[in-house]
């Protein structure tokens, strides 16, 4: 399975996670119920109760002029959550 990274970022701050999945959608709970507490300071816990309920809709689209990066970005209470998953390995 490859190995996935993803760059989370929201008002300012970044969180980077990894894992080995079958394809970069098998870890979203990783980046949205799993983020360490004080890995982003601006996400509460009620940001973080909604980033769950929110991070399984929509789909990721590709990163412009990059192979295997995509991104999707949530609206938190008027500020975008950014998720960036890089295949970095096969």
């Amino acid at each position: 399975m490859p190995l996935y990274t993803y760059i989370v970022t929201f008002k300012g701050a970044t969180y980077v996670a990894q894992d080995s999945k079958s394809n970069f959608r098998g870890f979203i709970s990783s980046w949205s119920s799993e983020v360490p507490k004080g890995a982003l300071p601006g996400l509460t816990p009620a940001l973080q109760t909604e980033l769950g309920k929110k991070a399984y809709v929509g789909e990721f689209q590709p990163l412009p002029n990059r192979k295997h990066v995509w991104y999707k970005s949530i609206d938190l209470d008027g500020s975008p959550l950014t998720v960036y998953a890089v295949q970095t390995e096969r």
